[in-house]
């Protein structure tokens, strides 16, 4: 069984959080954009140079999720072939992401989850690392009101809503969605 963790943060602190057990465990994060007339794939590649950039792509009306990988991708490599996470070998050591959009009146889950069941031993190692640095963030508090899945949050004012709320399938603005459909998460 694949293993998944749900945290509702603002992307700019999570990724401030796992960028220490990144460089760590020699994992990199890309963002996934799918343009929406021609359907191409665009991969982001997350770095301190271009960090506002990558998280401004959390934003982006293109944004589709992001991946964090331990494949040892060649250091001069720039662009990633369209859905190479998704196949083997780089699946073995990636894990997807989703969510992360915020407005001033709503934070969007974000949700990890191991690609593979057997994933590669340095895959399954970030994660249980990167759980175990989220968990540490002071404040964070466990189980949003919603069945029976552990979620972590930051207490908020903001309306906390699923991820992938802004799916292209959704004809409304998402968050127009999500508040209309009461698909919000209760803090406890």
């Amino acid at each position: 069984m694949g293993q998944y963790f749900w945290i509702a943060i603002p992307a700019e602190l999570f990724f401030q959080h796992c960028g220490e057990t990144m460089e760590k465990h020699r994992a990199h994060a890309y963002v996934e954009k799918i343009n929406r007339r021609s359907g191409k794939r665009n991969y982001v590649k997350y770095n301190k140079e271009n960090q506002s950039a990558f998280l401004k792509s959390f934003s982006s009306a293109d944004y589709h999720g992001f991946f964090l990988s331990t494949y040892p991708f060649s250091d001069q490599e720039t662009s990633v072939d369209s859905g190479v996470f998704y196949d083997s070998p780089v699946a073995e050591y990636t894990i997807a992401g989703s969510g992360g959009y915020e407005t001033d009146r709503t934070r969007e889950i974000i949700h990890l989850r191991q690609i593979m069941k057997q994933a590669d031993k340095s895959a399954k190692a970030f994660f249980a690392a990167l759980q175990r640095s989220l968990k540490k963030i002071p404040d964070l508090r466990d189980t949003l009101s919603s069945g029976n899945k552990n979620y972590f949050y930051l207490p908020t004012s903001k309306s906390i809503i699923p991820p992938k709320a802004h799916s292209r399938l959704i004809t409304l603005p998402w968050e127009e969605h999500c508040l209309s459909k009461d698909l919000v998460y209760q803090q406890q």
